[in-house]
């Protein structure tokens, strides 16, 4: 987890600063999201959050009815107040745990029925990235569903404007990891490794930008990846 320190070090002194009481509403308070998480736990009941944070979606996944919840993050801060958040709210079975891409390797195969990677998958070095997909595949249960939330692509002039590092390729510097492909790249990467069910662009308005949203179902064999 050396690569991660600095960004580790940034989201604890982010979520030092948040006092969250208890979770008593299912809404996200976007209802683009919103409707995605009703379709993501449908029939789910056991969840893993990668990159979990504060552990706010896996409560508003326990309010939509699911019942076994794992959350991963680097952020010892953030399991903290996750940790709290769970035991003011007095909802649901919830671990949480601070590790990284490491702590997936440790989960047993075909165990969950939904995956969340939101705003963490393009925050990864590639090669990161490209084993949480492998590793989130092995832990699907067939039929299980994947909620990606991407960081909006950055282009040229706005890289240049802004005063983003460029470590190599597509892999930026702007404060914290950023692996910016546009949409079709990630478009073909996942469809390596799972269905497309829907994709939308996400709105928000408090900062002015949009994000990406994957919904995506395990139904292609393993096989197909080798």
């Amino acid at each position: 987890m050396t690569t991660y320190n600095r960004i580790a070090e940034y989201w604890d002194r982010v979520f030092s600063k948040t006092d969250i009481g208890p979770i008593t509403s299912k809404s996200v308070g976007h209802d683009d999201l919103d409707r995605s998480l009703d379709w993501f736990c449908e029939d789910s009941n056991s969840i893993l959050d990668f990159g979990c944070g504060n552990g706010v979606l896996l409560f508003k996944c326990c309010l939509r009815g699911t019942k076994n919840h794992r959350g991963i993050d680097i952020s010892e801060e953030g399991i903290k107040v996750a940790r709290k958040i769970q035991k003011d709210s007095e909802i649901g079975n919830f671990t949480f745990t601070v590790g990284g891409v490491e702590v997936l390797e440790s989960v047993i195969s075909d165990s969950f029925d939904g995956v969340i990677l939101s705003n963490i998958i393009d925050n990864l070095i590639p090669s990161d990235a490209i084993k949480v997909l492998e590793e989130v595949k092995r832990i699907l249960k067939i039929d299980g569903k994947v909620l990606i939330k991407l960081n909006p692509y950055l282009t040229d002039e706005q890289i240049k404007e802004w005063d983003i590092k460029i470590i190599e390729r597509n892999l930026l510097d702007d404060g914290l990891y950023l692996w910016n492909l546009p949409t079709e790249d990630w478009t073909k990467l996942l469809e390596k490794y799972f269905s497309i069910v829907e994709y939308k662009d996400i709105y928000y308005p408090q900062h002015e930008q949009y994000n990406r949203l994957f919904l995506l179902c395990n139904n292609k064999k393993r096989e197909k990846l080798l």
